[in-house]
């Protein structure tokens, strides 16, 4: 079948712990999502974190609204 776009929902899933979480060292919350900070930072320096990861399970136009306050967070840290 020929697509333009794949989307895959994964439906409500936790942020892994291992991986880059575990190799970066970042913090998590009490619900166990990955915490950020004030300027939308992971407790790692120059890594920036959205969605699930930091809101848990949630509604995709959640996801998208952090997606974007994430990419505005990055617009600031790298313009400094």
């Amino acid at each position: 079948m020929a697509v333009d776009l794949v989307l895959l929902a994964m439906g409500f899933t936790h942020v892994v712990h291992g991986g880059a979480v575990e190799s970066l060292g970042l913090e998590l919350d009490p619900r166990g999502n990955v915490a950020l900070g004030p300027d939308g930072q992971t407790s790692a320096e120059g890594v920036f974190a959205a969605g699930d990861t930091v809101l848990g399970a949630s509604l995709v136009v959640r996801a998208i609204a952090s997606g974007r306050a994430a990419a505005a967070s990055i617009d600031r840290w790298l313009r400094g």
